[in-house]
């Protein structure tokens, strides 16, 4: 699962005593003030996204430690080639009611990434997003594992727009220097996964519209079952059926969902019309009868 959000570059330069020994402590030689460019990134944060997506504080308080030495890349290109630079410090602030996640990050001072250096001090980059993977989503409306409760993110509820809130940070995989970040590939790509290594993006998309495909199966089959339930007179409150229906696997979702439609086949069967007609017939034609 892709979503995405844009996050900036903010501060950089050359780093403090206290910045230099956190550095040192992430490599193999030790380096002087002199070697090393040193910025600060805003790599999320708890406000609502555009997939109507959002980390819960303690998600983003979890991804402050796991983002602490992991890597810095170009356009999310997951290769040796590609890394430029190394968060050696993060921070979790809250400012105007919003909670952030702030990191700081060093590269290397060379002929390789001077021009990226100058990009950088010059405002042309500064977009970045990160890659990480959460275990949990919960319902922003009744506070339920979100895909089982009956809430779906996008829509309103009374004055309340639902949103899947992200919890349990898994893992922290990299931040990338992105060209785009408007679109959703170039965002905050956050994985509800127990923290595997990344699909490529041919095999991303391929999931992506089978997952699509199936949920719009599950939808119509749950319409049905709804519909059958209804017309069967069960007496089953509608909100807690929808629930119980999107807790089952798909499986079971088309058994119960056949079964209720042929119930229903049984008791609401069209009457024959043509054992009528005759015995109309045979009424009319009684008196010629000898």
């Amino acid at each position: 699962m892709k979503v995405t959000k844009a996050a900036d570059v903010e501060l950089s330069g050359a780093p403090s005593k206290e910045q230099l020994e956190k550095i040192n402590r992430l490599t193999k030689t030790k380096v002087t003030a002199e070697d090393v460019y040193v910025f600060s990134v805003r790599l999320c944060d708890d406000q609502v996204d555009r997939d109507d997506e959002r980390f819960s504080e303690a998600c983003i308080r979890e991804l402050a430690a796991l983002f602490v030495g992991k890597t810095g890349i170009m356009d999310h290109a997951w290769s040796a080639e590609k890394q430029v630079a190394r968060i050696f410090d993060t921070e979790v602030l809250t400012q105007n009611g919003v909670t952030m996640l702030k990191g700081w990050a060093y590269m290397l001072r060379g002929a390789e990434t001077d021009g990226l250096i100058r990009q950088i001090e010059g405002g042309i980059k500064k977009e970045v997003s990160i890659g990480c993977a959460v275990r949990r989503k919960m319902c922003s409306i009744c506070g339920e594992e979100y895909g089982v409760c009956a809430h779906v993110k996008g829509e309103t509820y009374g004055s309340e727009r639902c949103a899947a809130i992200l919890c349990e940070a898994a893992d922290a995989y990299e931040f990338s220097f992105v060209a785009v970040p408007a679109q959703k590939e170039a965002g905050v790509l956050k994985k509800q996964t127990g923290g595997e290594g990344a699909l490529d993006e041919v095999a991303m998309k391929r999931l992506q519209k089978d997952a699509e495909l199936g949920k719009a199966y599950r939808e119509d089959l749950t319409l049905r079952a709804r519909r059958a339930a209804m017309l069967l007179e069960l007496g089953l409150d509608d909100v807690l059926w929808q629930r119980v229906l999107r807790a089952m696997p798909a499986e079971d979702l088309r058994a119960v969902t056949m079964g209720l439609e042929r119930k229903t086949a049984e008791l609401f069967a069209p009457a024959p019309q043509m054992t009528v007609e005759k015995d109309v017939a045979r009424e009319q034609n009684s008196a010629f009868l000898i």
